[in-house]
């Protein structure tokens, strides 16, 4: 039985119905527990008054105010494309960059040339198309059925909790193929799961 051609755009690059890089994204995520705790390192249990059982550990902890400015989250497979790209290639990432942090928990973005603000990001229509070819090439997006719109790599950069992202998909999608049987690997961080926040 012969497969139908997947269609293609005018770049001559295959247009997806779905997020081409969840796989790879699930195969790099990995996850950890941090134990936080009181400064003393006090251990407490809950004990129940009634049969004297240890119902729960229990310890002090106190609220921290955070910084809750938006940030992308850029891994280290990221990094290392971004050292490939060109001048145009560059420009582009800048957009894109800009994109993703409007787009929170999201891997989809929307790039037209005609919605560029010129004044936010000065760039030719040429430097545009080239930047853009070049970032499908490097694995940064792909392109969609839908015209402007491309799924973004959630292993190169992401806006959110890519580990929720992706167990959502999974949990919605189900029709992915997942080479770990459906899980996550949630043993320690390795490196490609520890994102530089550039942040804007």
């Amino acid at each position: 039985m012969t497969l139908p051609a997947q269609p293609k755009s005018r770049r001559g690059f295959v247009r997806h119905d779905k997020n081409p890089f969840i796989n790879d994204a699930s195969a790099n995520t990995r996850s950890g527990i941090k134990r936080v705790s009181n400064k003393s390192g006090d251990r407490m249990m809950i004990v129940s008054e009634r049969t004297g059982e240890i119902v729960a550990p229990a310890s002090f902890w106190q609220a921290q105010e955070v910084d809750k400015t938006q940030f992308v989250k850029l891994y280290v497979n990221g990094v290392k494309a971004i050292k490939d790209l060109t001048g145009a290639g560059t420009t582009v990432f800048h957009l894109l960059y800009l994109e993703v942090q409007k787009n929170t928990g999201r891997d989809v973005v929307y790039l037209s040339y005609t919605d560029i603000n010129q004044a936010d990001i000065a760039m030719s229509k040429a430097t545009f198309m080239k930047g853009m070819k070049e970032l499908i090439e490097k694995g940064f997006i792909a392109e969609s059925l839908t015209q402007g719109k491309y799924f973004l790599n959630p292993d190169f950069m992401f806006n959110g909790d890519r580990l929720a992202f992706i167990r959502e998909v999974r949990l919605k999608g189900g029709s992915y193929p997942d080479p770990r049987q459906g899980t996550l690997d949630l043993e320690s961080p390795t490196a490609s799961s520890n994102p530089a926040a550039l942040e804007h």
